[in-house]
Formats: C-alpha cells, structure tokens, sequence
C-alpha cells in the first residue's frame, strides 16, 4: 500500500510542476572531470573495509526496518510506475509535454541500467556479505557488487525527475530519498560504499545526458517521436 502511495504522489507532483518549463543549459563533460570522479571513487574503496564495519556496528533491527522502506527506491515496483505513469498519463491525458517528460525519465532509466549491468558484468566484484577484502574482483562471473544497482536507478529517477520538475525542494526530497536507498544497501551489508557511490554516478550522469544538461562525445540529447500509430528515437552526435 505504501508503495502505491508513493509512486502515486511523486506521477502527481511531476504533472503539476512541468507546467513550469526550463530550457537545459548544456555541459560538455570535460576528461579531467570523468578523471577526478573516477578517482574519487578510487579513494572511497580505500576506506571501503572499515566503512562497512562502521555501518554494520551501528546496524540495528529500527534500521533494517528503515532500510526496507528505503530500498524500494531502487526497484522497479517504484522507478518503472512512476516513469511508465508519467508517460501513460500523457498520453492519455493528450499532454505532449508530460508525455515527453515520461519519455525522457524512462530513457534515463534505461541508459542507468544498461550501463550498471555492462559494468556488473565486467567488474565481477565481490560483495561484503560475501568477502572480507573489498578488493576482490572476479570478472564476467555472477558477482555484481559494482556499482550498486539500486542506488544507480534510485539516483537515476532522482536527477531526472529533478530536471523536469525545476522545484528546488522536491529536488532535495528526490535526492534525500535516493541518498536513503544508497544507504540501505550499506545497512544490509550488500555493497562497500563505493559501490553506492559509483552507482550515484551512474545514474545522475545518465539522467542528465538523457535530459540535455551534460553531452559526452558531442551526442545531443535523444528525441522521441510517437504517435498512436508508430514510436521512434533519434539521436545525433555534433561535432
């Protein structure tokens, strides 16, 4: 029930405050900047280990509760509702504007996703619950540790939902609650916490080249053309 809740009031929120549009001021993402949030992450895995006693220390039967709130942010129960709502209430509502905006959220979804899988995949990181040592990495094998799936699409929904709304406070809670299903995975003993934060990366960096504000490569922001009788995206690269 809470679930529906939730999802239900963030599709509300999202078609009231898209009446307020914003033109993206574009950002080329720069090496050195992909370099120092690389590195960043770099020297976060340093501390990964006493971190992770750190969290499991304070952790606690309230907190685990909390937890299981929090991690609903990253999972599909609650990114693909609100997403899929706002495109679905377009559409049927006859607002290109708020179908668009749904288009958008789901393509940054789907490029967060892709890209945390690629990267799972290729990492093959251990997780904490499964190793002492948080340098273990096993390639192409079952282990996903790296980045954090759910904090990448909770982060992911964040930052596009933040770019479409243009309110400064729902920004704040969208963050907040992103920030709590980070913070979950750390509490159930799932991820180091460079896991959650790389998968912060991730997503907002999907987010925002999907919504226009970053380019990377000269690639322009997709655009999505539908009707009731055919969809197509397109997606050009300048340079």
């Amino acid at each position: 029930m809470h679930l529906t809740r939730w999802s239900s009031c963030l599709i509300g929120v999202s078609c009231l405050a898209l009446a307020r549009p914003l033109e993206a001021q574009s950002h080329e993402i720069r090496w050195w900047e992909a370099a120092a949030a690389v590195g960043t992450i770099g020297v976060v895995s340093l501390f990964d280990r006493h971190l992770d006693e750190w969290f499991q220390d304070r952790r606690s039967p309230n907190s685990d509760r909390l937890a299981k709130v929090f991690r609903h942010g990253g999972q599909p129960e609650v990114f693909l509702t609100v997403g899929g709502g706002m495109f679905a209430a377009g559409v049927a509502t006859g607002r290109p504007n708020l179908r668009r905006s749904g288009e958008r959220v789901l393509a940054s979804l789907a490029l967060a996703g892709i890209t945390t899988l690629a990267i799972k995949r290729t990492v093959g990181r251990l997780r904490p619950n499964a190793a002492t040592d948080p340098y273990v990495f096993k390639p192409f094998s079952h282990n996903d540790a790296f980045p954090s799936g759910h904090s990448t699409m909770a982060f992911a929904l964040a930052a596009s939902l933040s770019e479409e709304i243009h309110n400064r406070w729902v920004s704040a809670v969208l963050y907040a609650g992103a920030a709590g299903t980070a913070w979950s995975r750390l509490n159930d003993h799932l991820h180091w916490t460079s896991d959650v934060l790389a998968g912060a990366a991730v997503g907002i960096t999907s987010a925002k080249l999907m919504e226009g504000r970053w380019r990377i490569f000269g690639l322009n922001p997709p655009k999505f053309l539908f009707d009731p009788h055919s969809a197509r995206l397109e997606w050009h690269v300048a340079f």
